[in-house]
């Protein structure tokens, strides 16, 4: 088999993975379709390229016995790893950070000493847990909260459960959060920010869950700078 030959079966494959991963129905080609998509926007001229190739074997195939092109090792290379992309996606579980390295606080943690751990390692957010599950979220707007409309005074032993009202997921007016199952696939959690964003609306933070439930045990958490460290 031949370069060329290779190239065409590689990319026939690439189509029928992109179908079946995305359930793309309808005409149009399954390359253009990746390339609408957020998450391949740092390859879309390489699509471009591998779309135009594709078009020319095929409308002109051949001069004489000969290919008129003759694909390199790096484009086949390429093909190669969206095909196993399409075929072996991420799911949740492999890009969150586990909770063993997550910043959090229970609910009898020391507000003060978890503020100061969190500037340490300029942290913006903080899960309160209870019994393993996420109860809230400390944040920027959480200090704004107790600080400009409650009147708290953050004394040494003042507990997250004394300003449990503070930090509920609907104190956070400009940012929502999200629960997913280890299992969801990061091209749908990519789709998720995007369409957050669409709606002017902002997440803040995914948590992870068994089955994506609140009330289950957080396994781990994902940021946006996560998701794109994994589809880039």
């Amino acid at each position: 088999m031949t370069k060329t030959d290779q190239f065409l079966d590689l990319y026939k494959k690439l189509e029928n993975a992109a179908n079946t991963h995305y359930h793309i129905r309808g005409s149009g080609s399954a390359i253009a379709k990746l390339q609408r998509r957020q998450e391949f926007s740092n390859i879309h001229q390489e699509l471009d390229y591998i779309r135009d190739v594709r078009n020319l074997l095929t409308h002109r195939p051949r001069i004489g016995e000969f290919y008129a092109v003759e694909p390199t090792d790096a484009m086949l290379s390429l093909l190669e790893k969206l095909i196993d992309r399409l075929e072996h996606p991420l799911s949740a579980i492999r890009i969150a950070v586990p909770l063993e390295e997550v910043l959090s606080a229970s609910l009898d943690s020391p507000v003060l000493d978890s503020l100061e751990k969190m500037y340490k390692r300029a942290f913006s957010h903080m899960p309160i847990l209870e019994d393993g599950k996420v109860v809230g979220v400390f944040s920027g707007s959480s200090l704004m909260n107790c600080v400009l409309y409650k009147h708290i005074m953050f004394s040494g032993d003042l507990k997250f459960r004394d300003i449990k009202d503070t930090f509920t997921f609907d104190q956070h007016p400009s940012e929502t959060f999200r629960f997913v199952s280890r299992d969801t696939l990061v091209s749908d959690i990519s789709d998720m920010f995007d369409e957050t964003l669409q709606q002017e609306e902002r997440i803040g933070m995914i948590f992870v869950t068994e089955n994506g439930k609140s009330d289950e045990e957080l396994l781990g958490i994902i940021t946006a700078w996560d998701v794109a460290a994994a589809i880039n």
